[in-house]
């Protein structure tokens, strides 16, 4: 008597049954570890969640005193005091996510090992989660943001809509290089020093505290290949001045943040089978 349906295609079913039947398991171990992560931060102190608003509010008080005060750097000439201090803080959102999510994940495999040695544990969601957690941070400080550029700059036009993609490819490229780092980190010790000091060179070559005018057009390339400069810049253009980023920064950071999750992605993967007789 024939089956019902052909073997194939109930073998591939259930290969795509267990699939899927993973994959919730890791989604819901990853949500379980992002929760975890920003309670620790914030759940159980004196104020709570609200660290999450003041922390980023001090930031912007600070960096508004410091460089568009007694520094006067303007990004926008035309533009009052108060609405140049929402171009730097704009900057500074992305790099803080950036420089928090590589400094916690470069160690995440060593400070876990007591996961990666269990057989069924994937390794992945070590990095992962840490990207999220400070993704959360990040959408905290841009919704200060928000209520500041509503309240003392020009508002909101629709343009801010397009931030939600950028975050996901500042997600991907995160999360790319916080893969490549964990890697690396596992078989070279020295990794979290040597980010250290690429970190404050990279902090100072991306027009952060300065506008991209002031950028010495001697070293132009640096700028150009730097794929947080083109990302800082994007923000600000959505948020700030309501309009179309350039179209060949859209297609650097674009490309950047696919090559580089691809690639660490590939990478971690690759390793990860090493990981416990390593650690």
């Amino acid at each position: 008597m024939q089956p019902p349906f052909p073997t194939g295609v109930t073998h591939i079913t259930g290969m795509e049954l267990g699939r899927a039947v993973a994959a919730r398991r890791y989604l819901v171990l990853l949500r379980s570890f992002v929760v975890k992560d920003i309670r620790t931060r914030y759940v159980g102190s004196l104020m709570g969640f609200f660290w999450s608003v003041i922390q980023p509010l001090l930031e912007l008080l600070t960096y508004t005193f410091v460089f568009t005060v007694i520094l006067q750097v303007r990004f926008e000439p035309d533009y009052p005091l108060l609405t140049n201090a929402l171009f730097l803080f704009a900057g500074m959102i992305p790099w803080l996510t950036l420089s928090e999510t590589l400094s916690r994940s470069t160690n995440a495999i060593r400070t876990h090992v007591h996961l990666v040695k269990k057989v069924r544990f994937p390794s992945s969601s070590l990095c992962s989660y840490i990207a999220l957690s400070e993704g959360f941070s990040q959408c905290v400080r841009f919704g200060l943001l928000f209520i500041a550029a509503l309240l003392v700059a020009h508002g909101l036009s629709w343009h801010v809509l397009l931030v939600l993609p950028v975050l996901l490819l500042q997600l991907m490229f995160t999360l790319g290089l916080s893969q490549l780092l964990a890697t690396t980190q596992v078989f070279f010790k020295d990794t979290q020093h040597m980010l250290n000091a690429a970190l404050m060179i990279w902090l100072f070559i991306t027009p952060i505290f300065y506008p991209a005018s002031l950028f010495p057009k001697v070293f132009s390339p640096i700028l150009m290949l730097n794929p947080l400069s083109h990302l800082v810049g994007i923000y600000r253009e959505l948020i700030l001045n309501h309009r179309m980023p350039h179209g060949g920064s859209l297609v650097i950071f674009t490309t950047a943040a696919l090559l580089t999750f691809a690639i660490g992605t590939f990478t971690f993967q690759r390793h990860a089978g090493r990981f416990p007789d390593m650690v």
